[in-house]
């Protein structure tokens, strides 16, 4: 469900402690043009930084002038921090500008640089240093906020014990300085790292500490009566996933009484749906299921909430075997999903269509649905796979900045001792370097190998994924159902002798099929057999209604020639099915030939043409996965399967022409 009721981590630091500075007027809503005023005007630095202060926290970060003030801010920090005889609350406002700089730095850069990010917050924390300060409990406050967000940039990265350790510092100090608000968030972000992790019995202690050290109040601000009722959601799930189902029932309803007085409808939608999941999945009660579903979707705004709300209710009424209703429902809540690009809801409704036409006998349009599901399926696992390669490029770049840092830090520590022990120095300096050097190296090189293990790991899948989609459209059920009932027919007509050639020739495409889609290559003498096979039964599934013939060039070697299985296929299929869909007596003529060094397959039809010379006819999914095939095998991104309409001297279409290189192996 959609996270818009969480401050962003950054602004929640601002509202937690740090953003305008030490300073607590309550009047914080001065003119934008009157604080440009004071800031141009001869103001002491304190002031002037106060000003600057409010001024940012009224400029969206995104504003031009955002970064002109913020280095303003900066600057004027560093000057007042140069004043002769520098007061302790001068120093302490400075340093806590240049804190707030960096805090500003980190803010506009967590949705693009997660490193660079890091990096702020960690120079911000230098600046929090109790040292500094004259409030020390005021210094700890800033110290446990940036800790807070380091810990959430951390788990972006995928550094969880970096991420942990940083929230239990943070939580270290805040219940120290005992600042309710700020620990109950740190409380918060531990359990959110437990959940992610499905360590949900971890989280729910947390998420209850949470609520028992801010949340109890009744004197609670808008905000974070919004956050008490998702800390009830978050407490009602981890129940659930528990198969607690009474203890998250009780939970996601004291959510809902949150958000019935705050009247707010994303919060109230997403709290029925899943009081409609704890309802159907915990306690089989589908029709409380549905209503509660109705009620989500109801209230809903978003267009995530809209699409899980559809499905679930599609789900339900297809359990009900109310088909119709069920099919509506799932559509939709696909259509809304695909307009969102919302990969996992895709892949569950289309997981619930393909049963609903299997239960309703519609084999084309549940393979076509399993088909998609298929494809949405293997995108998941690309996106999830790329993202952990992301994350591990991220952490190795984060600790290779590191480790060049620390290394800068040696040579200065170095450098300081390079006065009295210059010789001495210099060697440990050469040795740091060195050692340094090949640490930095063998990091890159190993980082660099399982990169590409976990590439090649991706690219096998890949293939592995085509050739499965490959088969499951060529044993269509469609087709494997009409031969059999043709075969039936010839049996009840007492054509025993054509029965038995047909099964034998059905039998044995079957059995290739299945044993070529494990095998990289086959002979093109085993190709020719599987086109044969399937050929004389479209001619009976056809009525005998069209002819063919298979031309090999005489000098070619079929048995040393190897290509990759189920190439051909989908293409002489469609030649079949939409060629000769409207002719009495059709013909189709297919060839091997060599033309400089390259096998070319061409098949040519007599019947109706393209309608589109550039687009060709409407193409099958087995086509489409063949020549993402073909693409992935001669590594070109643009393959091109050449089609064409055959005219006679008059300009009429007399059939179509389709041909393409196909990558071979010879054989010696």
């Amino acid at each position: 469900m959609p996270k818009i009721y969480a401050l962003p981590i950054l602004g929640r630091l601002i509202f937690l402690s740090v953003f305008v500075l030490v300073f607590t007027n309550a009047n914080a809503q001065n003119n934008v043009d009157s604080l440009k005023q004071v800031i141009k005007s001869p103001v002491h630095d304190t002031t002037k930084l106060k000003a600057i202060g409010y001024l940012l926290n009224n400029l969206p970060n995104s504003a031009k002038e955002y970064d002109f003030y913020n280095e303003m801010f900066r600057r004027t920090a560093l000057h007042a921090l140069q004043s002769k005889n520098l007061h302790p609350l001068v120093k302490e406002r400075g340093y806590d500008a240049l804190a707030v700089y960096h805090v500003n730095k980190a803010f506009q850069s967590m949705q693009t640089d997660y490193l660079r990010t890091i990096k702020y917050l960690n120079i911000s924390l230098q600046y929090y240093d109790p040292k500094y300060f004259v409030s020390k409990k005021y210094a700890w406050g800033g110290r446990g906020n940036v800790l807070i967000c380091l810990g959430v940039m951390y788990n972006k990265i995928g550094n969880t014990q970096q991420a942990i350790n940083n929230y239990f510092e943070a939580l270290r100090i805040l219940e120290k300085r005992k600042d309710d608000s700020s620990t109950s968030y740190a409380y918060q972000s531990i359990a959110n790292l437990y959940k992610e992790q499905n360590k949900y019995k971890q989280a729910l202690a947390y998420y209850v500490k949470a609520y028992d050290i801010y949340y109890k109040s009744d004197k609670l601000s808008y905000q974070d009566n919004i956050q008490k009722a998702l800390l009830f959601a978050n407490i009602g799930k981890c129940h659930q996933a528990l198969q607690q189902c009474e203890l998250a029932g009780v939970y996601l309803n004291k959510g809902l009484e949150v958000a019935e007085r705050l009247k707010d409808k994303d919060l109230l939608s997403e709290l029925y749906f899943n009081l409609g999941k704890n309802a159907d999945q915990c306690n089989g009660d589908i029709g409380k299921a549905q209503a509660d579903y109705q009620k989500s979707l109801s209230y809903s705004t978003l267009p995530e909430n809209n699409a899980n709300a559809h499905i679930a209710i599609g789900q339900v009424l297809l359990r009900q075997k109310k088909y119709a209703d069920a099919e509506r429902n799932l559509r939709t809540g696909l259509d809304v999903a695909r307009k969102i690009k919302h990969l996992e809801f895709q892949k569950q409704a289309l997981e619930h269509l393909s049963v609903l036409y299997k239960q309703q006998r519609q084999f084309e349009k549940a393979l076509e649905a399993t088909q998609e599901f298929a494809v949405i399926k293997d995108s998941i696992k690309k996106f999830e796979n790329d993202n952990a390669l992301t994350k591990k490029q991220l952490q190795y770049e984060y600790d290779a900045k590191q480790s060049k840092m620390r290394l800068e830090q040696e040579r200065k520590l170095s450098a300081v001792k390079l006065e009295n022990q210059k010789e001495a120095a210099f060697k440990n300096n050469l040795l740091i370097g060195l050692s340094g050097a090949l640490l930095l190296l063998f990091a890159i090189g190993y980082f660099q190998y399982r990169n590409g293990k976990q590439k090649q790991a991706i690219a096998q899948f890949e293939k592995k994924s085509l050739r499965q989609k490959l088969l499951l459209s060529q044993m269509n059920p469609h087709f494997i159902f009409n031969s059999i009932d043709n075969i039936q027919s010839l049996i009840h007509n007492k054509q025993e002798n054509e029965a038995v050639k047909y099964l034998t020739k059905f039998s044995s495409l079957t059995r290739q099929i299945l044993e070529n889609s494990n095998e990289n290559y086959i002979s093109l003498t085993e190709e020719l057999a599987m086109i044969d096979n399937y050929l004389v039964i479209q001619q009976l599934l056809y009525n005998n209604n069209f002819d063919f013939k298979v031309n090999v060039e005489d000098d070619m070697d079929t048995d040393l020639i190897l290509l990759p299985p189920m190439l051909t296929q989908p293409f002489i299929e469609n030649a079949i099915k939409h060629g000769l869909k409207s002719k009495e007596k059709g013909f189709i003529f297919i060839s091997f030939t060599f033309k400089d060094q390259k096998l070319v397959f061409e098949v040519i039809d007599n019947g109706v043409g393209f309608k589109n010379e550039n687009t060709g006819s409407k193409k099958s999914m087995a086509m489409r996965i063949t020549q993402e095939r073909l693409a992935w095998m001669s590594n070109e991104s643009d393959f091109k399967v050449h089609v064409e309409n055959r005219v006679d001297d008059a300009g009429t279409v007399i059939g179509a022409k389709v041909f393409f290189e196909i990558p071979y192996i010879y054989e010696k």
